[in-house]
């Protein structure tokens, strides 16, 4: 079985060694400027350019070159802005050849030949350096990405708390008139229902006075027919019920 060699390139990995992605006359150098953005500690953040200049290496001495973590990818990522450092002195100059960034398309697939390059490239720097990637840059990218996102969130936290408070007090303002509203109804609606039972009661007494007052007219006509006792010759005929109209001639 054919035993795959591993070319180095040892002056090569000294030119690397010995760039410095900090310019001498900077006052805000790059080393800074990417532990500011991606907050980092210096030390992290020298660590992280030290692996990031590890992963250069492997990508020019590897025959399918190599896939890096995301905190090495976020160095490089940062070397790229700094457009005149990367193409006119590191590539030409240390490299001696272009290393272009290509970043994934996406999809299933592709995650998947990425992570197989990624697990194939840790295989690969602890046969070159003859030890393992350090775990806090090359595994913990993810872990990193969640602080900062926790480290995001909580600075929303007094805003939400000012907006629960105000929705709180919203809320008993609306209830206070609400109850308002409610008792006032209520007192409307009871003071018309007792109100109806009144005059339903008045009704009914007012009955019970006047409980003949139906055939008050029928009795009136025969009092009428009292008028006819001032003539003598009409007593007879006051008897007779059809004849009282007579009477009062």
């Amino acid at each position: 079985m054919e035993t795959r060699m591993i070319l180095k390139d040892e002056s090569l990995w000294t030119r690397i060694q010995g760039f410095s992605l900090d310019a001498s006359d900077a006052d805000f150098p790059f080393s800074k400027k990417l532990a500011k953005e991606e907050n980092w500690s210096i030390d992290f953040t020298r660590k992280a350019i030290e692996e990031y200049k590890k992963f250069v290496y492997l990508c020019c001495i590897l025959p399918k070159g190599a896939s890096p973590s995301e905190i090495v990818d976020k160095v490089w990522h940062m070397h790229l802005i700094y457009t005149q450092n990367y193409w006119e002195e590191f590539c030409p100059d240390i490299l001696k050849r272009p290393l272009h960034h290509h970043p994934s398309k996406g999809g299933f697939n592709e995650k998947m030949k990425h992570h197989h390059w990624f697990s194939t490239t840790l295989k690969n720097y602890k046969d070159v350096f003859q030890s393992d990637a350090p775990q806090d840059i090359w595994f913990n990218g993810d872990a990193i990405e969640n602080k900062k996102s926790k480290s995001r969130m909580w600075k929303w936290i007094p805003f939400l708390m000012v907006i629960l408070t105000l929705s709180s007090c919203l809320g008993e303002v609306i209830i206070t008139i609400g109850s308002i509203f409610l008792s006032f109804a209520g007192i409307i609606i009871f003071g018309a229902i007792i109100a109806f039972i009144k005059q339903i009661k008045e009704i009914q007494v007012e009955n019970k006075e006047n409980p003949g007052s139906d055939s008050g007219g029928n009795s009136g006509s025969c009092s009428g027919g009292s008028s006819c006792s001032s003539g003598s010759s009409c007593g007879s005929g006051c008897g007779g019920g059809g004849g009282c109209g007579g009477c009062g001639g």
